[in-house]
């Protein structure tokens, strides 16, 4: 039976929209350094100042006991923040919500979920309704800047979060200012350093790959009507900067888009080695979908990758693992791991995966779990 994507790619753009703007396992000092971090409670000594990503400053308030989340997918930043933790959130967009299920954050912080969604209607935001649920501080997208300045003029406090550039450079960017507007600074050194280490181990495995041996990547994001949703070449997008970080080169580099629609003509010419597929939280589209000539309205069996087995995709972990997000270690060996296999033949992902939930979120993931994470297909190619 073919599979119906149509209605998820309202999801995948929205995602897109929120983002373009609108060793291999961690050691047990490395756990018990992230339990010695402060506690989950700001220590706030008074108003200050914070510059955010748009290059605003921003008065912060003494106290902050309620905070939203407009259109910025920084909810999984926020609870490796607060150590598994998503206190006072009162509001978030509805279409975060919405790609928040089914991910280890809904496990890890069910009460991310249980907000406030009024003030948004489907992207468009009623600031009145936002002022009157009543947050102290509003993160949103430091690139939207039209929503910014609706909210500003109806008296709220904005944050702003930069969602461009290297997902492994995003999220300690995102750590750094929350610790800004907490007036906490260094409360994640540990965490990121732990991150660190991961990441440039997948780089440095990743760089021995010769120009002559790079292999081609396409990242799908959804299917319909006979195209698929693919993320595109747009200079700073999540794609460009994986490829740049992971010595990939992304098939799609030449297009100036965060996401496109291409046809089979244009996916032939291409012909990747290698189909990375986004999966849930941007497509709900599994790589045995592709490999079973199962997406409806468009045939991708003469595809190389599709022809030598060499399409692959995640489950949720905390977010989806592609785009900006605190799994964005574990996420550099996973691509690694599926580009280059020799390089990363040593890497664990599944210990990995509990080591790095141990520490950033202090949430313990059974193996089974983890391994569904890696690899949801696993059993069906």
């Amino acid at each position: 039976m073919k599979s119906k994507f149509g209605a998820l790619i309202a999801l995948a753009l929205a995602g897109s929209v929120a983002l373009a703007g609108c060793s291999s396992g961690g050691s047990s000092s490395s756990a018990t350094a992230a339990s010695e971090t402060a506690a989950n409670t700001p220590q706030q000594t008074g108003p200050h100042a914070v510059t955010d990503h748009s290059g605003a400053q921003i008065e912060i308030p003494a106290q902050i006991n309620s905070v939203a989340f407009e259109q910025i997918p920084l909810v999984s930043t926020y609870v490796a923040y607060f150590d598994g933790e998503a206190p006072n959130i009162v509001a978030t967009s509805e279409r975060l919500v919405n790609m928040m299920d089914d991910t280890m954050l809904a496990e890890i912080a069910p009460e991310a979920l249980d907000v406030d969604t009024s003030f948004d209607n489907q992207g468009t935001i009623n600031a009145e309704t936002l002022l009157g649920i009543g947050p102290d501080v509003v993160f949103n997208n430091a690139r939207n800047a039209q929503n910014r300045g609706v909210m500003e003029a109806a008296g709220l406090t904005v944050v702003g979060f930069d969602t461009m550039g290297a997902p492994t450079d995003t999220y300690v960017r995102w750590l750094r200012l929350l610790e800004d507007v907490y007036n906490e600074p260094g409360k994640n050194d540990a965490k990121i350093a732990y991150g660190e280490t991961l990441i440039n181990d997948a780089e440095a495995r990743a760089s021995r790959i010769p120009e002559d041996q790079k292999r081609s990547a396409l990242i799908v994001m959804g299917a319909n009507k006979g195209m698929l949703m693919v993320a595109g070449g747009q200079d700073g997008w999540f794609t460009d900067r994986w490829a740049e970080t992971m010595n990939f080169t992304n098939v799609t580099a030449n297009s100036q888009e965060g996401t496109m629609p291409v046809n089979a003509e244009q996916l032939q010419a291409w012909d990747p080695d290698v189909i990375l597929v986004t999966g849930k939280g941007q497509s709900s589209m599994t790589a045995a979908e592709i490999l079973n000539d199962q997406v409806e309205g468009i045939d991708l069996s003469t595809l190389r990758a599709v022809q030598n087995g060499e399409v692959y995709t995640t489950e949720l972990g905390m977010w989806n693992w592609f785009t900006p997000g605190p799994d964005a270690p574990v996420a550099a060996n996973w691509i690694g791991s599926k580009l280059y296999p020799d390089e990363f033949d040593d890497v664990d992902l599944v210990t990995m995966t509990q080591d790095y939930y141990a520490q950033m979120y202090g949430h313990q993931v059974s193996g089974e779990r983890a391994a569904k994470i890696v690899d949801p297909d696993a059993g069906l190619r």
